[in-house]
């Protein structure tokens, strides 16, 4: 593993980088963290072309800009009505890589992201530029196999082996610098063969202006916050069953976010659980977030979840799974829990403990935001800088 040093810029080269990402740019969930990024870039001078699905913001030059635009913006609509993800995963990516190899200038470096680039990864190394693909996950294959052994639990069929996972494959062979977000994510990729010189360990930044605690205790009842896909994926299964296990009347428990199909199962067997409130989608997650007691992700597979750095810039104790990459940042029962991943009586401990002491949950929740304060999307830019600028 390469570690990303701190930004020293003195009597350095300064590389043109050519960045290729099939998102909107400054919309929701990637297409914002993608932006943060692209900024220090931008700053820098390091930016020379930007190439992503559309544009919605002016953050950065337009002529540094190339989007694809009004099919881009079908393409994503379109996606989101697509059950299988076939398209959103597989079909959506392969015709951004390929209009992206047409269009990406030559540069020092190229960067993308895994699932979006193969195309554009060789035509980038046929012009002799050093190129760096983001992974923002496990190893495909260990997220295939986890999740596999979650739908079994609950009488699905296996999913099968896609190209989509065979391309990441090529992907990650191919790339000279792998960045990854957790320990947890470079693990299974070098217990897949991945060599661990090639890999860089860069945890995503956090608006620690915007996401802040609030002067007020959250008022009774006790209240649990989970905030993300409503999926096996995330473990919400463990969550709800620790849940049960606690046996409370008098607290609640928020689930914040799309339902995924493959949860339906989970959710009909707990449909009558006391204090369990399914909030779907709401675009105002900070209020969720400053109202909560605990904050809980419980994840079977997460390469990141920046949802659990924002919960605790906010403040609150969180309860993390192992297999959650922000569990980096964590500092067990000091700033918060981390669990095994499957460890329903780990969720339901955690949980009783803070809620049997609510001085400590606040202390916790407080040295959770002193972890995060040197965690800011500044100093995410720095690093990212400073890596292109070594490469």
């Amino acid at each position: 593993m390469r570690n990303a040093a701190p930004l020293n810029t003195a009597g350095m080269h300064t590389p043109q980088v050519a960045y290729s990402v099939n998102v909107r740019l400054g919309g929701g969930g990637m297409g914002s963290s993608i932006l943060e990024m692209l900024i220090g870039l931008h700053q820098t001078g390091l930016l020379s072309q930007a190439i992503v699905s559309s544009c919605k913001t002016d953050r950065i030059r337009r002529e540094l800009i190339t989007q694809l635009g009004f099919l881009g913006r079908v393409q994503k609509r379109l996606s989101l009505y697509d059950p299988t993800e076939w398209l959103a995963g597989y079909l959506e990516n392969r015709i951004f890589d390929r209009w992206a190899s047409r269009v990406m200038r030559p540069a020092r470096i190229f960067s993308s992201w895994t699932g979006m680039c193969l195309t554009s990864l060789r035509v980038a190394q046929r012009r002799g530029s050093h190129t760096f693909l983001g992974l923002g996950s496990a190893h495909p294959r260990t997220v295939l196999e986890l999740i596999n052994h979650e739908r079994r639990q609950w009488g699905l069929k296996d999913l099968r082996e896609t190209p989509h996972i065979r391309q990441i494959e090529q992907e990650l062979a191919l790339a000279d610098i792998i960045m990854t977000q957790s320990k947890f994510s470079e693990r299974t990729l070098v217990e897949r063969g991945l060599p661990a010189a090639k890999i860089v360990i860069l945890p995503l930044g956090v608006n620690v202006e915007r996401f802040r605690p609030v002067d007020a205790i959250p008022t009774e009842p006790f209240r649990v916050l989970f905030l993300g896909q409503i999926m096996l994926r995330k473990g919400i299964q463990y969550l709800l069953e620790a849940w049960q296990q606690l046996g409370w009347r008098d607290a609640e428990l928020l689930l914040v976010g799309k339902v995924m199909p493959d949860s339906q199962p989970v959710l009909k067997h707990y449909t009558d659980l006391p204090g369990l409130h399914l909030m779907g989608y709401i675009p105002d997650q900070l209020t969720a977030l400053q109202n909560a007691h605990a904050f809980v992700m419980p994840s079977v597979e997460d390469g990141f979840g920046l949802v659990v750095t924002e919960a605790m810039a906010c403040g609150l104790p969180v309860v993390v799974s192992k297999h959650v990459g922000a569990a980096d940042l964590v500092r067990d029962e000091e700033s918060g829990f981390i669990v095994p991943y499957d460890n329903v009586a780990g969720y339901a401990t955690a949980l009783e403990t803070l809620r049997a002491n609510s001085a400590r949950a606040r202390q916790m929740g407080l040295a959770g935001r002193d972890a995060v304060l040197n965690q800011t999307w500044d100093d995410y830019r720095r690093h990212l800088v400073n890596l292109y600028l070594t490469a």
